[in-house]
């Protein structure tokens, strides 16, 4: 059992999510410094859009910065593991580092999603749904939508026969 890992994709994906969040961020700034210190501060309209045209360049190229040390990390940190019969173990994390363990009994539908960037890269995302679990959708991203599909015939099929045995043991005699 070899632990699984995204495509080198999601990283750009990823980026592009986090940069599309600091741009609208970086614009919310701007506008706000501007208008304050127009409105406040005495300035000018041009001055004013000015100065807040370098803070808000400043902040989103320390969030730039930021989005890239988070991205790679995260993104070192995604692996997956399945083990036949039983579930999956999935490892995350850049800032705090967990192992989720889902195991077949667990789960209670899976999905094959994919999003408008995922489709331009050609990767997709396969959405587990449990029970009893506090984290009741644990998504591996950035998989080969081929794998994607089969991992999730594969424990379509386990979790099949898991409820069957289950079943079996509980029919009365």
């Amino acid at each position: 059992m070899t632990a699984e890992r995204p495509l080198p994709a999601l990283l750009s994906i990823w980026r592009s999510e986090g940069l599309v969040w600091a741009g609208g961020g970086a614009l919310l700034i701007f506008l706000a410094l501007t208008v304050l210190w127009h409105e406040w501060g005495g300035l000018r309209w041009r001055g004013a859009a000015g100065n807040a045209a370098l803070i808000a360049s400043a902040t989103l190229l320390v969030v730039g910065v930021g989005i890239e040390w988070y991205v790679r990390r995260a993104f070192a940190r995604s692996c997956w593991v399945h083990r036949p019969g039983e579930g999956l173990v999935v490892t995350r994390g850049a800032w705090w580092h967990k192992e989720i363990w889902l195991p077949v009994s667990r789960l209670q539908h899976l999905d094959v999603v994919r999003g408008p960037l995922e489709r331009h890269h050609g990767v997709a995302t396969l959405a587990l749904f449990t029970a009893g679990y506090h984290q009741h959708c644990v998504r591996l991203e950035g998989m080969d939508p081929e794998r994607a599909l089969a991992l999730r015939d594969t424990l379509l099929a386990e979790t099949r026969a898991h409820r069957a045995a289950t079943l079996d043991h509980v029919a009365p005699a």
